[in-house]
């Protein structure tokens, strides 16, 4: 797997969110963007899903399989949490769906329709999906926003542990959680994004 931004630039309008911005991302691993929201993270995240396009430069998105977790949910509404999960998922396969609602906490709720749920438990219902999904690149966009530090704590494992061929990239503004998480920390800021600091562990 091969991903990297060379020398892109994107604008929105009159907004400048990336000006000759280069990086080059490793083939497994979990990297972590952190900076300030609103100066253009999640744009890096739907450059690398192909739902952007560069303006200038060019970007390198080999991967097989993507999976990605937007800020919104983007449930089906009129669909059962565990019927979200296997509209993702290839026939047969209702076990995976409800290890993932398990591994989510959500054991007992996959009957319910997002509309019956949370907050909290239609963003775990959404990393479940994702997840179940699979992938060798993993894009997750403030997946834990909303989450209270306990049910992070027992959600992480099952996402960012047991998967040594995945690249997992995490978009947070949360210092504690990229320092949690990172196997290399990318820190952001800026409007043009500038990269001003870059820490592998």
């Amino acid at each position: 797997m091969n991903i990297s931004f060379q020398h892109v630039d994107k604008t929105f309008g009159d907004k400048i969110v990336l000006r000759d911005f280069t990086l080059a991302l490793p083939q497994r691993g979990t990297v972590v963007l952190m900076g300030p929201s609103g100066h253009g993270k999640t744009t890096l995240l739907r450059l690398l899903a192909g739902l952007e396009k560069p303006d200038r430069g060019a970007l390198v998105a080999e991967y097989k399989r993507l999976s990605l977790v937007f800020q919104e949910d983007r449930l089906l509404g009129g669909v059962t949490a565990k019927g979200n999960i296997l509209a993702v998922l290839n026939r047969g396969q209702e076990a995976l769906a409800q290890t993932w609602l398990d591994h989510m906490g959500l054991g007992g709720e996959g009957h319910l329709l997002p509309g019956e749920m949370s907050g909290g438990m239609r963003r775990r219902l959404a990393i479940a999906r994702a997840m179940a999904y699979g992938g060798d690149l993993m894009l997750l966009d403030e997946p834990f926003a909303g989450l209270d530090e306990v049910t992070r704590e027992r959600i992480y494992p099952h996402i960012f542990h047991g998967y040594p061929e995945r690249l997992t990239v995490l978009v947070t503004h949360d210092r504690q959680e990229a320092e949690r998480l990172a196997e290399r920390l990318i820190v952001l800021e800026g409007m043009p994004l500038r990269i001003v600091a870059d820490i592998s562990k």
